[in-house]
């Protein structure tokens, strides 16, 4: 089956949705390619599927040429290279159509920016032959040459209305009866990706006339949001995985703390031993993907932990026997966490003290002076009390403090 992707999309540039100054400013420059003017190469860019690549097709289309992609890949290959700039100056043997080039995703391979320049300095010497290049970040610093070779045309990150109006155009199409507050919790959850909402879409209606129906009565019953024990069972029963994906979308609680939940719920649902190590194997991925997000700043990885936390631990739920009724448990470190909050804060508020007055950080203090205050102290009451007066906390909080370090 089509992609949905690939079967709507936009063949005309008037069609492509939330960018309508992007659109001006290529039509222009698409007339001076009519009239014969020496253009420099356009250069798109912006977020991911914003329609970038939709539009250099679309170009195509409204110049009636036949479009020749270079991908970053093939700068490698010099051989594979080099016969396909050999043939650019002819014409197409099926229509006879002059050629476009597009280079996709031009800043995916920092190290061949110099190889992109010389490039198409080379195709701007042969004269005539335009070139649309994509990317998503043009202020890179291996995309300064390509860049003032360049025009560019800024494609922007898409508002949820533009999304929902082309989500709601494809399920009339495809009859796919959602209702708009499930199209619109897509379109949402997207980030301004329509190719992703697209898919999502599509994932959701492939999924079965059940599941959409399913997904539809969620989002009918506003006043019912998913409680984290309905999406537990539902991950848990090792049916429906694809649903309890989308399940999940219902919940009102961060992603870490949902971790946390199916961490500690684990064991208790899960008996078989290789289904149960497989679904640890779907969480710690779901873990690492966490760190990269926090490392990163890339917060469009949010979906894949998603993905294993639900569809991962579902499936491997699915090899197993069925554990009959469940009661879940809170996560007990998120009890920990709460029983102990006072004192975390009380030692947060004496290390900050004796940091300002040893001129440390409080990481040094509690590494190495706090256990040398213990000790000390622990052998004179006295100095404990001095201490505490010099740093301006109370005795009994030190002495609190102190008793709980290890010697």
């Amino acid at each position: 089956m089509l992609p949905w992707v690939e079967k709507y999309r936009p063949k005309r540039l008037k069609d492509i949705v939330g960018q309508n100054e992007a659109i001006e400013q290529i039509m222009k420059w698409i007339e001076d390619v009519r009239a014969g003017k020496k253009v420099k190469p356009l250069l798109i860019y912006g977020p991911a599927g914003t329609g970038k690549t939709t539009a250099a097709y679309a170009i195509a289309n409204e110049l009636g040429y036949d479009i020749v992609e270079i991908n970053c890949a093939d700068l490698r290959d010099k051989e594979k290279l080099n016969r396909v700039l050999g043939g650019l100056g002819s014409f197409s043997l099926i229509e006879e159509s002059p050629r476009i080039i597009l280079f996709d995703e031009v800043d995916a391979l920092p190290a061949e920016g110099k190889t992109i320049s010389s490039l198409l300095k080379e195709i701007l010497s042969r004269g005539d032959m335009p070139v649309v290049m994509t990317a998503n970040d043009v202020y890179e610093k291996h995309m300064y040459g390509i860049r003032n070779l360049a025009d560019t045309v800024e494609f922007k990150k898409l508002g949820v209305r533009d999304i929902v109006k082309v989500l709601s155009k494809i399920a009339t199409m495809e009859k796919v009866n959602l209702p708009e507050e499930a199209i619109k919790k897509i379109a949402s959850g997207s980030d301004g990706d329509l190719r992703s909402a697209i898919n999502d879409l599509q994932s959701l209606a492939e999924g079965s006339a059940d599941l959409v129906n399913y997904y539809g009565k969620i989002f009918g019953q506003r006043d019912r949001e998913a409680d984290i024990f309905r999406v537990l069972g539902s991950v848990f029963s090792g049916k429906y995985c694809t649903r309890t994906r989308f399940l999940t979308s219902t919940l009102d609680m961060d992603q870490d703390m949902f971790m946390r939940w199916i961490e500690e719920n684990l064991p208790i649902a899960i008996k078989d031993p290789p289904s149960l190590s497989l679904a640890y194997e779907y969480v710690s991925l779901a873990d690492i993907f966490r760190s990269r997000i926090v490392r990163t700043g890339n917060w469009k990885l949010m979906t894949y932990i998603n993905e294993f936390l639900t569809l991962g631990v579902c499936s491997a739920k699915s090899l197993s026997k069925s554990s009959g009724f469940v009661k879940f448990k809170f996560p007990s470190i998120i009890k920990e966490l709460a029983s102990t909050k006072e004192e975390r804060a009380e030692l947060k508020d004496v290390l900050r003290k004796i940091a300002k007055n040893t001129h440390t950080s409080s990481n040094v203090v509690r590494r190495e002076i706090l256990p040398l205050i213990a000790a000390l102290c622990k052998r004179n009451k006295d100095l404990m009390r001095k201490i505490a007066r010099d740093i301006g906390v109370e005795e009994d909080q030190l002495e609190s403090i102190i008793e709980s370090i290890k010697i």
